[in-house]
């Protein structure tokens, strides 16, 4: 199978070219001197996944795979289930649900499941957010919790809870990714704990300090570090649009990843939704606690690539690029998010508009636009 178009090539650059593409894998991609109208892409992941199309994965783990196939609409190919805040029983059964972990989930017409992301219970009570923080534990220590298992891949914490610099060693230790979040750290322990191994900071500046010109806190921490990266949620609610020129001049595609940290209400009507325990009311534009706390978001990750591109905040090229290669780069998953030879055939075609044609697993077409109903 070939695919020509404006490829995003693996320098980052969109230009004419085409993929070649046997079995499940990338054997060739090529330049053109000229190429048909669309746009060829590696897959989008999603590093902050809490839910979608009804579903919630705090609430119900083994929906997890259910989603993972509704998700290839949104050119999604790969993402990490997010489970909140919650009793330590929940976290272990959703270590069940992926366990053994499959990446092509149940029946391999699924975008890849690449493990959990356990955000919580080490948070602060100061920055909880929409996490119930009758389940927030005051120690972080997941070896003792029995939060370190095979099937999570990244950690969200406060490193400013009793043990925290040495959870972060613990979770490094055994190849899993930490985030810091949901966080009143200040920037010098901030500094602290990404030397101590953190490496991503989760939805930057939501439910973390905010930046002072005095005490930059958590923010500034990953901001003025060398290499962290973070997440971001360009929905338009979690961070004003013009703050987006401002990170990519400060952080640029290569530290910044797009998430959605979409809800169970993200691709379905205004209504009430569950979040883990709590209950969201959904609007057409955010997610809310009755307090009026945001509470996850509806975004999608092909809107949010649009969005980027329609605020004029970046070139489409960034923005695929913070949707696909950099989340890569930062789980150290070597066979995805590029489109180079040996590479696995994980691919969106988009047209000019960005919108989803087809998305490709392994070299094989789960969705198309054209037919949606069939593939799903």
């Amino acid at each position: 199978m070939t695919l020509r178009g404006q490829v995003l090539f693996a320098d980052g650059v969109l230009r004419p070219g085409e993929v070649v593409v046997s079995g499940a894998r990338i054997e060739a991609v090529r330049a053109l001197d000229s190429a048909p109208d669309g746009i060829i892409a590696p897959g989008f992941i999603d590093l902050q996944l809490n839910g979608a199309y009804g579903e919630d994965f705090t609430a119900k783990p083994d929906t997890i795979y259910h989603v993972a196939a509704r998700v290839l609409q949104q050119g999604v190919t790969a993402f990490l289930p997010t489970i909140i805040t919650a009793p330590l029983e929940t976290y272990r059964e959703a270590f069940e649900v992926l366990s053994p972990l499959s990446l092509f989930g149940r029946d391999g017409r699924q975008a890849r499941v690449l493990g959990l992301h356990l955000e919580g219970p080490y948070l602060s009570p100061h920055r909880s957010g929409a996490h119930n923080r009758a389940h927030l534990r005051p120690r972080a220590d997941p070896l003792a919790d029995g939060l370190i298992d095979p099937s999570v891949k990244l950690v969200t914490l406060a490193p400013e809870l009793e043990n925290g610099l040495q959870a972060i060693r613990d979770l490094r230790a055994h190849g899993i990714v930490v985030s810091l979040g949901h966080s009143a750290a200040s920037h010098d322990l901030s500094m602290e704990a990404l030397d101590a191994g953190a490496t991503w900071g989760t939805h930057l500046f939501n439910a973390m300090n905010p930046l002072h010109h005095r005490e930059p806190g958590l923010p500034g921490a990953l901001l003025s570090h060398d290499t962290a990266m973070f997440g971001v949620i360009p929905d338009g609610v979690h961070v004003h649009r013009s703050i987006f020129k401002w990170l990519m001049r400060a952080a640029g595609a290569e530290r910044m990843t797009v998430v959605t940290d979409a809800m169970a209400a993200a691709g379905m009507p205004p209504g009430v939704y569950p979040l883990g325990d709590r209950v969201v009311t959904v609007s057409a534009t955010s997610a809310r606690l009755p307090d009026g706390t945001l509470a996850g978001s509806i975004l999608t990750m092909d809107q949010a690539v649009r969005n980027l591109v329609t605020w004029g905040v970046c070139s489409p090229a960034e923005a695929l690029t913070m949707a696909s290669t950099t989340p890569a780069r930062l789980l150290g998953a070597q066979q995805i998010g590029r489109l180079m030879p040996g590479a696995a055939a994980d691919m969106v075609v988009l047209d000019e508009t960005l919108h989803v044609r087809q998305t490709f697993v392994g070299g094989v077409a789960l969705y198309d636009s054209a037919n949606p109903v069939s593939m799903l």
